[in-house]
């Protein structure tokens, strides 16, 4: 819809420029033409963030599709599932926190300890994870005692 109303009134500038002469003056038309181009960048500006709203709007379908399946085979302690699920979407979204932190339980079930730590580092890197301060802690402090226990 925009962009057919800007159409609409570069048309209606074409014509009353070329068709009319005689209806603007030089000083009219120069306004016209500032006032095209203020309307086109305004436009341009509505429509970057119509796409960043669009766009995440669709990550957050996604995420929720992605992360409701990816529970559903965690919940069924089915790990190849879980994981075959979580690895193409943290290429996809690489700082997803709730994946992530998914994705080092996974690695705890799973007695992949080192890795299980490696992605919780990486994790409490992310600006998101501050919510999440106290899951990370605990799954940290769980994942070292069983590594320790396995260990003796």
């Amino acid at each position: 819809m925009t962009a057919l109303g800007f159409a609409m009134l570069v048309n209606a500038f074409l014509i009353a420029n070329f068709y009319w002469t005689a209806l603007l003056t030089p000083g009219q038309r120069n306004i016209c033409l500032a006032g095209l181009f203020a309307v086109w960048c305004a436009l341009t500006v509505f429509a970057s963030y119509q796409k960043q709203k669009l766009a995440a709007a669709t990550k957050t379908e996604e995420h929720d599709t992605t992360f409701r399946q990816t529970i559903s085979h965690y919940l069924q302690g089915d790990w190849f599932a879980v994981e075959s699920q979580i690895l193409p979407y943290l290429k996809k979204y690489p700082k997803d926190t709730e994946m992530l932190l998914l994705q080092a339980t996974m690695y705890r079930h799973t007695e992949r300890y080192e890795e299980a730590l490696l992605v919780l580092d990486k994790l409490q890197l992310l600006q998101d994870s501050r919510r999440w301060f106290a899951e990370i802690e605990m799954e940290r402090s769980v994942i070292r005692q069983m590594f320790t226990e396995q260990k003796s």
